[in-house]
C-alpha cells in the first residue's frame, strides 16, 4: 500500500476505538483465552483471539516491527495499569497474565473458563435496565474528565448531575426510594 493508503487504513482501525468510546452505552467485554493484539503481516487488520482465568493479554506490535502505539494503546493502557507497566508491555510484547491484569486493574474479575461470557451476558441486561441516560452521562464524564483539572471536573460533574436530576428516571428513583421500592427506569 502507498503511504496515504496505509494512513487511511490505520485511521480506520482507530475509528473502532473512537466509536466504542463515543457511543453512550457501556461496552462489556469477556476475554476467554488468549488476547493478542498485533497487526497481521498482510495488513488485513487486527487479530483478536479470545480465553478465562488463564487468559494472557499481549500487545505484539513491536514484535513485528511496529510501534506499540496503535488504536489508542499508548493513551489508554497507561491510564488503566500505569505508565511503567504499560511501557514494559508495549515495548516488549510480553504477555500479561490474568493475575497481573486483575491486580493492575486491567480486568474487573477473573472467572473459570465457562463464566466470562456468561457474566458479560448477565451484566448487559443489568446495565440496560438501569438509568441509561445516566449511564451515558457517566461514560461521557469518564472520557472527558481525563483532560480536566480537578476544579474543572468538579464543575463538569455538578452540571452533569443537574442535567440528570431533570430526567424522569431520577424522578422515578426518588419516588421509588420514598416508597421503599426498587426503581424501574425508562431511559428518559
Amino acid at each position: 500500500m502507498s503511504m496515504p493508503e496505509l494512513l487511511e487504513f490505520t485511521r480506520m482501525t482507530g475509528d473502532l476505538v473512537k466509536t466504542m468510546r463515543n457511543c453512550p452505552q457501556p461496552v462489556i467485554g469477556a476475554i476467554d483465552g488468549v488476547c493478542a493484539w498485533r497487526r497481521r503481516d498482510d495488513g488485513a487488520g487486527l487479530r483478536h483471539a479470545p480465553g478465562h482465568a488463564a487468559t494472557k493479554t499481549a500487545f505484539l506490535f513491536t514484535r513485528v516491527g511496529l510501534a506499540g502505539a496503535d488504536m489508542g494503546a499508548c493513551a489508554l493502557l497507561p491510564r488503566v495499569i500505569g505508565q511503567g507497566r504499560a511501557s514494559e508491555l508495549l515495548f516488549t510484547g510480553r504477555a500479561m497474565s490474568a493475575q497481573e491484569g486483575l491486580a493492575w486493574g486491567f480486568f474487573n474479575a477473573l472467572h473459570d473458563s465457562a463464566r466470562p461470557a456468561r457474566r458479560a451476558q448477565a451484566m448487559a441486561p443489568e446495565l440496560a435496565a438501569g438509568p441509561t441516560f445516566a449511564h451515558g452521562m457517566t461514560k461521557t464524564m469518564l472520557q472527558q474528565e481525563w483532560a480536566m483539572t480537578i476544579e474543572q471536573a468538579v464543575e463538569a460533574e455538578a452540571q452533569a448531575q443537574a442535567i440528570c436530576m431533570q430526567t424522569q428516571d431520577f424522578r422515578r428513583a426518588y419516588e421509588a426510594f420514598a416508597a421503599k421500592q426498587k426503581p424501574v427506569f425508562g431511559g428518559d
